[in-house]
């Protein structure tokens, strides 16, 4: 099952998938929690201290490589399996769920 969650800015997107990232890793359910947001806060919602979050590695973009299908070569596909992406650069976060930050702006312009 993948869920995705959606919406426009500061309706609570955050805390509404790190809540159901949590109670699903309780159940039993294997979770993958992939923060995909410019301002990444997903890993202090999912209960990881502010000190840790500070020290998280966004997956790199060497990771990924341009689609052979593409003629105009601006789509890009993953290098590896997402299993993979996950084993290597997901950090464990509370209840068992395994926190993907995809980036960081880490200053202005840099985004």
């Amino acid at each position: 099952m993948r869920v995705a969650i959606a919406g426009k800015g500061g309706t609570g997107k955050t805390t509404i998938a790190g809540t159901l990232a949590r109670l699903m890793a309780r159940r039993g359910r294997q979770v993958w929690a992939i923060d995909a947001d410019s301002n990444p806060n997903l890993a202090m919602t999912l209960g990881m201290p502010r000190e840790a979050h500070a020290t998280l590695a966004p997956v790199p973009r060497s990771i990924l490589q341009n689609d052979p299908t593409d003629t105009e070569g601006r789509r890009k596909i993953l290098g590896m399996p997402a299993s993979e992406v996950v084993q290597q650069f997901g950090h464990s976060a509370p209840d068992d769920v395994r926190l993907v930050l995809m980036g960081r702006v880490d200053h202005a312009g840099a985004g």
